[in-house]
């Protein structure tokens, strides 16, 4: 799985506050043309799960908005979410955790 470091914010799982500090982002549902929706899970720094969400853009309009890469998905669920993403170098940008 792969995840991206996020500045800290606070989630509720399980009837928990937490501090979720990584998020991970895959797509769930993508015609290819103007739809796509993505599953977002939200990780605290022990990778304990932290919730999770879809965040979907729909419409040509929106979908043009995405570049198509993975970073780019990162990042605009992140902006839609309201999460900053803490280290833009995509380089570093994605860790793997087994």
């Amino acid at each position: 799985m792969i995840t991206v470091q996020i500045e800290p914010t606070i989630a509720f799982a399980n009837g928990q506050r937490m501090t979720a500090t990584q998020f991970n982002v895959v797509s769930i549902q993508d015609d290819l043309f103007a739809n796509v929706t993505f599953k977002y899970t939200l990780f605290d720094q022990n990778m304990s799960w932290a919730g999770e969400s879809v965040y979907s853009l729909v419409g040509k309009t929106e979908y043009k908005k995405w570049d198509t890469t993975p970073e780019g998905a990162y990042q605009i669920v992140a902006d839609g979410i309201g999460l900053t993403i803490s280290n833009t170098d995509t380089k570093v940008m994605f860790n793997e955790v087994v």
